[in-house]
């Protein structure tokens, strides 16, 4: 996130009496950057922690926390809860009212809302698309439905949008006003990853059912109006904190760095393609395997490449470090530094959050 568009969040979060978001997208914010600049944590004990729900029979599962409004929100195999980030307090508890039939919902915390965007299970031909809108207490301000579940959501500009495919219906994205969950437009046959740059949503043209069909369109996400249209198929994984750049692949393995003002392709690298992807700005990295490595996001020249001893998972950047699922890296040089911790990792101001399959725990320095 930019410093303009830092303090445009904390003028608006100040005016409308609410705490300052520290992580309110899966990605950290709206590009999806999964860097964040404001965090300070470098030593890591243990402030407190918690169990999650869990069932054993359930469609939801566990995911990485969100953090804002004073809160950690988390998924769990009845709904969402939430904990205040410094006591860990349970604040919100919110439950499916049929948890075999609702996917991991995809959240993101906008203004006084909590976005959850998931799909039913019970169908696998057939599948529908939920989005709800919570208030901090749980209470449902408002729903929409969509034909297909949801694959991806982003929320910018005061706009969430979301983008879904199953066998039964074409591919289409939507956009609805965060405030009321009003339709603004839609487009079809095309999917989003859930990324946008400013307001500029990179777009895949499909075949209708999933399969890109050779066409990638940039919106402005409150109108749905093309800015430009590339005509090779790229699936965009993040964007620059600047705006400057989107990281996309292809279906041939190719990873490459697109302008986002034009969606020119500035470098490419072959058979490097990843959905894990994290971004300061001046560097890209990558996790793919086991193996974690690092480029300079101008020239997409390698920096660093290592191997870890298991799978690595999406890696996440903050206060020079370099969270990879397991070991954790000096995000320069990718040496080790000193520390583990598995499972999803959200570093938040002077704290981190950890979600590592039922239990959600808090470090402070």
């Amino acid at each position: 996130m930019t410093t303009r568009r830092r303090v445009s969040v904390m003028l608006s979060s100040l005016l409308l009496g609410l705490p300052v978001p520290l992580w309110d997208h899966p990605g950290y914010d709206a590009e999806d950057s999964h860097f964040n600049p404001n965090a300070t944590i470098t030593t890591f004990t243990t402030a407190w922690s918690a169990r999650l729900r869990q069932v054993d029979e359930s469609c939801s599962g566990f995911s990485a926390p969100l953090v804002g409004a004073d809160q950690v929100f988390v998924t769990d195999t009845e709904g969402v809860s939430s904990y205040g980030i410094d006591s860990g307090d349970l604040r919100l508890r919110f439950t499916w009212d049929n948890a075999m039939d609702n996917s991991t919902p995809r959240m993101a915390v906008a203004g006084d809302l909590l976005i959850l965007a998931n799909g039913g299970c019970n169908s696998q031909s057939d599948p529908d698309g939920r989005l709800t809108a919570l208030d901090f207490y749980g209470k449902t301000r408002w729903k929409a439905a969509m034909d297909t579940p949801i694959d991806a959501v982003v929320v910018d500009k005061g706009v969430v949008l979301v983008s879904g495919t199953s066998p039964s219906d074409v591919d289409q994205v939507a956009a609805y006003r965060v405030r009321d969950g009003h339709l603004l437009w839609t487009k079809s046959p095309y999917a989003s990853s859930g990324v946008s740059a400013d307001g500029l949503v990179p777009l895949q043209k499909t075949d209708g059912f999933g399969v890109p069909s050779g066409e990638t369109v940039a919106v402005d996400i409150a109108t749905g109006r093309p800015r430009w249209t590339n005509r090779a198929s790229w699936h965009v994984e993040a964007a620059s904190p600047t705006f400057g750049r989107f990281f996309a692949t292809d279906r041939s393995g190719t990873f490459a760095a697109l302008n986002a003002a034009t969606g020119v392709a500035g470098w490419s690298v072959l058979k490097q393609a990843t959905s894990l992807v994290a971004t300061d700005g001046a560097r890209v990295y990558l996790s793919s395997g086991s193996t974690v490595s690092s480029r300079d996001a101008a020239t997409g020249r390698l920096l660093w490449s290592r191997k870890l001893p298991g799978a690595v998972q999406q890696p996440v950047l903050a206060a020079g470090l370099l969270y990879t699922g397991g070991l954790v890296l000096n995000a320069l040089t990718g040496v080790p530094a000193g520390s583990t911790l598995p499972g999803y990792v959200v570093p938040a101001g002077t704290h981190l959050y950890q979600v590592n399959g039922p239990k959600l725990t808090a470090y402070a320095p």
